[in-house]
């Protein structure tokens, strides 16, 4: 099933390093530095079953990877959906009638416990056109997990546990909607208002919206909190300017990392 969030990327360009500490700063771990072998480079926020890919480049990536993300917006790109086998993956997309990109194959160091390396393997395939300008969609098939979700890196200061919804702006709700119901295994389609539809997926919502101000694309992310006086605690020690709107807090970050993300607590 093409349902489950594998991870979701935020693209920073050249501010790799500024971005990593702003979220530190908010009370998430980040992992150490990655080197994939196509020559981007990343640091990622992990949780249970998903994680945040902090993605980005330096002098030395390509310059065809550099010039991608230097023609996407910062902030949110991407979702990325868990793939158990990306051949079929490809395979059902096409049947849909989705053109995707040739399957990639990526790895990456990963260093644990100090003084331990191994590397990381994933095969990658997108959608060749993205649903909305600027907002991909990929699948992601993992050959050792373990290297990626691991409990040393899972239990944030914040108290952060999963990431809950992607809102994404779109021109045409209807036409955005067809494409994301071919592209993913939908559990539910809601139309909650004229200018709003929820797509649900098992224990994530992606919302689509039209006709506000928001600029096209993905431009706000949610996060599960345990405990909303933890997250607090961080956010005013790390200097994040916030307001609360009900029960949720959304953080000042914007023109920090190019899009807005809110918290709600999670049970």
């Amino acid at each position: 099933m093409m349902n489950h969030i594998d991870h979701i990327i935020l693209n920073t360009r050249n501010r790799l390093d500024q971005v990593a500490a702003y979220f530190q700063r908010m009370g998430f771990i980040i992992t150490p530095r990655g080197y994939h072998s196509v020559g981007t480079v990343n640091h990622t926020i992990v949780f249970k079953t998903d994680y945040l890919e902090l993605f980005g480049y330096t002098e030395d990536t390509p310059s065809e990877k550099r010039l991608r993300l230097e023609q996407l917006p910062t902030g949110l790109i991407t979702m990325t959906i868990k793939a158990h086998d990306a051949d079929e993956v490809q395979a059902t997309l096409m049947a849909r009638g989705l053109s995707t990109i040739p399957i990639l194959d990526v790895s990456r160091p990963v260093h644990y416990n100090d003084d331990l390396t191994a590397n990381a393997s994933f095969r990658v395939t997108r959608m060749e056109s993205a649903p909305v300008p600027g907002t991909g969609v990929s699948y992601c098939q993992h050959f050792n997990p373990e290297l990626v979700w691991r409990p040393e890196w899972q239990a944030h200061p914040n108290s952060c546990v999963a990431m809950t919804k992607l809102y994404i702006n779109v021109s045409d709700l209807h036409a955005a909607a067809q494409v994301y119901l071919r592209a993913l295994d939908i559990d539910k389609l809601v139309e909650t208002e004229p200018n709003r539809y929820i797509l649900h997926l098992p224990s994530f919502e992606i919302i689509l919206t039209a006709g506000n101000t928001e600029p096209l694309g993905i431009y706000k992310l949610t996060f599960g909190v345990n405990c909303m006086d933890k997250l607090v605690a961080e956010l005013t020690k790390g200097g994040i300017e916030y307001h609360k709107e009900n029960e949720r807090i959304v953080a000042d970050t914007l023109s920090h990392i190019g899009c807005v993300l809110e918290f709600e607590p999670i049970s």
